[in-house]
């Protein structure tokens, strides 16, 4: 197996207050959609990108993998 080096994405300096955010499994749904509310740099809108469906929406439905 070869194992190639990639070049890591950071955001600008400026940014980076808003871009950080809590591991993944020290929050849920409610308290990721708390914290990124009104920040659309958020990571937590790819961790937890379940905050940016409808409420009440299915997790599961094929709707939302296709």
């Amino acid at each position: 197996m070869r194992v190639h080096a990639f070049q890591a994405l950071r955001p600008k300096q400026d940014l980076v207050s808003r871009v950080a955010a809590v591991p993944y499994d020290v929050i849920d749904t409610e308290q990721a959609a708390r914290l990124a509310e009104g920040n659309a740099h958020s990571f937590l809108h790819v961790t937890h990108s379940e905050i940016d469906l409808p409420a009440g929406t299915d997790l599961y439905a094929n709707e939302v993998y296709s």
